[in-house]
């Protein structure tokens, strides 16, 4: 990873030819692979001079061919690949599924079809020249202890490492590259969750594992297999003493054994590592989700079953980021609705003046819902107009300085909702003709009308136009009918505080003129309507004057002097005195005004049982005029009876 940190750090721009020359770069470090192969060959192949010369001659060609050719063939399979490379470092990458699709497929199929290639190239191209040109400049074996003779192993030993060596290169290639290629991959990565799935190409988890087996035992038996085979025949036809080969073939097997071992540990490891690192991102993220962080998304660093898993997991946590979201936009615009519900019922309590109260409603409708047009009509008294009351936006001064309105029974959206006690909605007003087509509102798309119901009384509508068309879904025409039936029950609130009001006045009034009707029998001049006590001082700074009203009608006055100045709690003493005395006054006038009634009431009681007590014409006359004459302190009194029409 250090060498692919400075691969980064010399070439920051992931283009096309980024993704070329990584796959070279891990073209040499694979060549480490083919140590174990190469050691092998070192040890058993025991060359002549001619096949030295051969070999020195042919295979650093054959090398730099087969370079050559893995050069052009790594070019050839990423043709889309290193194009959308370069749209993305040149930061012109465009929209293409297909070239997306056709992109992803070639960079998660990198790996084996690249190891494919190099087998096949280096095999043809190095491995079998190597063992032909061996094989033709062998030399024959004999021993004087032997019978017959045998060719030379060495084209054997040839073949044998020459595979070792390969199979250990196309590992390491498959594993460097898996890993090396992790950020092009999540460049590359598409967008649609589908195409992701589509375009994985990569080996499964079950392949890797058992093709690393596989090979990692192909690997030990081709350079265990030449070492028993090579001692034999160096005991058989070299006379070499059995126990140097013993040691030999003790060294070379040990010393392969380990080799075998050691590039088993770092495959595993890596092969381990491409499973486990995965695996421990995914618990973190579970661990990050949950504590509600839905932002997490884990790169696609696997192209088997993990892979598929990362990208399961990438969509889930999409999908419970796209919900949450959903839901949070739903009980904002909830909160925003019933935001709107409380402000509207606020200004509708806050004040009972209808003028006032309308101004406030359309208010709160265009700072909450920011609607093109909203306005409120109430019937006149003939109940036939639907009159403009309060409007907002651009038209509504010259609405209201016109005194718009709309006739009930006419064509407008305004008078069905009156008429039929129920919400009119137009989704596209330009296809409606059943509307009312105002030319000082240009720009409505959509329209709806909701009638003010109090009880069974419509009072008016709540008209409101959007410039948008379908703009009034279903929750918002619940919304806006719930305030339209708040604003009909204050307007009707505020039309009983009125009339309240003025019947208030009215009593306020017949209650003024009674008592004023009531006091003028007593004249001011009379003394027993005024009361002193004590001597005047005529400083007129030490004298306090407190009228003696009640219910606005001023009853008298109270004068009082002293020799101290009157402070706020003496005035304040005066007052509440003078208002008692106001209605201690008031109720002795009713007793004294109750006692006369009583007393006309008797006198007329007493009169009348005398007069049903006569009996005759003359007794009644004679009783009338007695009793009226006595009980008035009349000095005379004359009844007379006269049937005389000219009379």
């Amino acid at each position: 990873m250090v060498k692919s940190n400075l691969l980064n750090r010399l070439f920051p721009r992931k283009d096309g030819f980024y993704l070329v020359l990584l796959v070279e770069f891990t073209l040499f470090i694979a060549l480490l692979g083919a140590v174990p192969g190469y050691l092998s060959i070192q040890a058993n192949a025991e060359l002549n001079k001619r096949q030295m010369e051969e070999l020195s001659n042919s295979i650093p060609v054959l090398t730099l061919l087969s370079l050559l050719v893995l050069l052009y063939i790594s070019w050839r399979i990423t043709p889309k690949a290193r194009k959308r490379l370069d749209e993305h470092a040149a930061a012109s990458i465009t929209s293409n599924s297909g070239e997306e699709l056709a992109a992803w497929r070639e960079i998660t199929s990198l790996p084996w079809r690249y190891a494919l290639a190099m087998t096949l190239t280096c095999f043809v191209l190095i491995i079998l020249p190597a063992f032909l040109i061996t094989a033709s400049q062998s030399d024959v074996q004999t021993s004087p202890f032997q019978p017959g003779s045998i060719n030379s192993p060495t084209p054997i030993y040839i073949f044998l490492g020459g595979t070792a060596s390969l199979l250990g290169s196309v590992i390491l290639v498959v594993l460097l590259l898996d890993r090396f290629t992790l950020p092009l991959r999540s460049i590359l990565l598409p967008i649609e969750f589908e195409a992701q799935l589509k375009g994985r190409a990569g080996a499964s988890i079950n392949g890797r594992f058992l093709s690393l087996i596989l090979t990692l035992m192909a690997i030990g038996v081709l350079l265990i297999a030449p070492i028993g085979y090579r001692q034999t025949v160096d005991v058989r036809y070299g006379g070499i003493d059995s126990l140097d080969v013993f040691r030999e073939v003790q060294s070379q097997t040990i010393l392969f054994g380990l080799l075998t071992l050691l590039f088993g540990a770092v495959y595993s490891y890596y092969l381990t590592k491409s499973v486990s690192d995965p695996l421990k991102e995914l618990i973190s993220s579970f661990d990050k989700i949950e504590n509600s962080d839905l932002s997490v998304r884990l790169p696609v660093s696997g192209t088997d079953e993990l892979g598929v898993v990362t990208m399961q997991f990438n969509r889930m946590v999409s999908r419970l980021e796209e919900l949450r979201n959903s839901l949070e936009q739903q009980e904002s615009k909830r909160t925003r609705r019933l935001a709107a519900m409380y402000e509207v019922g606020r200004a509708a309590s806050s004040s009972l003046d209808p003028n006032e109260l309308l101004a406030r409603v359309i208010k709160v409708f265009t700072e909450q819902f920011n609607y093109y047009h909203a306005a409120i009509y109430l019937l006149d008294p003939s109940e036939k107009w639907a009159e403009l009351k309060e409007a907002s936006g651009e038209a509504s001064s010259i609405l209201k300085q016109n005194r718009h309105r709309l006739e009930v029974s006419g064509r407008s959206l305004v008078g069905y909702a009156i008429r039929e006690k129920s919400a009119r909605i137009v989704a596209i007003a330009s296809g409606e003709k059943q509307r009312f087509d105002n030319p000082l509102l240009p720009r409505t798309r959509s329209e709806i009308a909701l009638p003010l119901i109090a009880g069974n009384r419509v009072q008016g509508a709540l008209n409101i136009q959007s410039s948008k068309e379908s703009d009034f879904r279903p929750e918002i025409i619940e919304t806006m009918q719930n305030m339209a039936n708040q604003v009909a029950i204050a307007l009707d609130n505020a039309r009983l505080f009125q009339d309240a009001q003025q019947n208030i006045r009215e009593m306020r009034a017949i209650q003024q003129q009674y008592q004023l009707t009531g006091w003028s029998s007593f004249s001011e001049s009379d003394e027993a309507l005024e009361y002193g006590v004590g001597d005047e001082s005529g400083d007129p700074a030490k004298k306090i004057d407190v009228s003696i009203s009640l219910r606005d009608q001023v009853l008298g006055q109270i004068q009082l002097e002293s020799n101290l100045e009157w402070t706020p709690e003496k005035e304040s003493l005066v007052n509440a005195v003078a208002t008692q005395a106001a209605i201690a006054l008031e109720n002795a006038r009713l007793v004294s005004e109750s006692r006369q009634i009583a007393v006309r009431e008797r006198m007329l009681a007493d009169i009348n049982s005398k007069i049903w007590a006569s009996a005759t014409i003359e007794g009644v006359l004679q009783t009338v005029a007695k009793e009226l004459g006595r009980h008035l302190d009349a000095s005379r009194a004359t009844v007379e009876l006269n049937m005389d029409e000219n009379s």
